[in-house]
């Protein structure tokens, strides 16, 4: 594991622990979410529960339930809904868990170089350049440094290759004053390209 800062870049090597990947999992997740129609999540319980004390009403009234037996079912119902949320958590971590499994991650080593123009990712088998365009966002946080593709996609670089929170703070910084500058360059010369046919006639 390595750190080695230089004027214009920065190059890391590491590798990736199970909790690193789960965060990084979380925080997907967490992109994900902002997309979702909150009104739905948020209306969909509200009206099975509406139902189902529709339902328990008229079972009462017509007298094929009891009046405890109607509530039981309420109760269960909510009851129901939360073990089903809890499992389906508990399911998505033991599946990100066998993916990791699955990747060997635990064994690849990552090369990351990053300079003013580009970043260079090196895995055994594997390398990849992409300039700073190609990044979204970059994301800060105690336990590492992400950087977007999209909302779904991405990678990540380790606190712990830091020497201290603010050589990360610097670096997760620097990284996101460069993807500001590309988005700006990039929207330039989308805004020349688009000029250019209406000046040329």
């Amino acid at each position: 594991m390595s750190n080695a800062t230089e004027a214009s870049g920065f190059h890391f090597s590491f590798q990736v622990t199970r909790a690193e990947d789960r965060l990084f999992a979380n925080l997907t997740g967490k992109n994900l979410k902002r997309h979702i129609d909150q009104r739905i999540s948020a209306v969909a319980p509200l009206v099975a529960i509406f139902l189902i004390i529709v339902w328990a009403c008229t079972a009462v009234d017509r007298g094929w339930l009891t009046s405890g037996a109607a509530f039981g079912s309420l109760a269960w119902f909510m009851l129901g809904y939360f073990f089903a949320f809890f499992v389906m958590r508990w399911c998505s971590r033991q599946m990100f868990d066998r993916l990791f499994e699955l990747r060997g991650a635990a064994q690849k080593t990552w090369q990351v170089a990053f300079d003013d123009v580009s970043i260079v990712i090196r895995t055994p088998g594997n390398e990849s350049r992409m300039h700073w365009s190609a990044i979204a966002a970059v994301k800060d946080t105690d336990a590492l440094v992400a950087l977007w593709y999209d909302a779904r996609i991405g990678f990540f670089i380790p606190a712990r290759v830091f020497a201290d929170s603010s050589s990360r703070i610097a670096f997760a910084e620097w990284a996101s004053e460069h993807v500001r500058r590309a988005a700006v360059l990039g929207s330039g010369t989308s805004a020349k390209s688009s000029e250019s046919p209406a000046g040329s006639k």
